[in-house]
């Protein structure tokens, strides 16, 4: 048995998520969970600008919510 165990935990980041259109999904602050990941519930079948930011470390990049997409997304680096 193996576990993920990310580097942030129980930390407090600020997350954007616009889709595809320009709708703002989310705007807030999230905390990390206890494990260092964060979830995210997002609408299904959209392309999504994600922006993460703690202090003055910023991170963006594009997910997928499509059927096919990955549900654990682990490519988002701070600097």
């Amino acid at each position: 048995m193996s576990s993920c165990q990310g580097e942030l935990a129980n930390e407090k980041f600020e997350v954007k998520a616009v889709d595809q259109s320009g709708v703002v999904l989310l705007n807030e602050t999230v905390m990390t969970l206890p494990n260092g990941f964060m979830e995210l519930w997002l609408p299904r079948n959209r392309k999504i600008e994600l922006t993460i930011k703690r202090n003055e470390l910023l991170s963006i990049g594009v997910i997928d919510t499509f059927d096919s997409s990955k549900t654990c997304v682990t490519t988002f680096k701070l600097q």
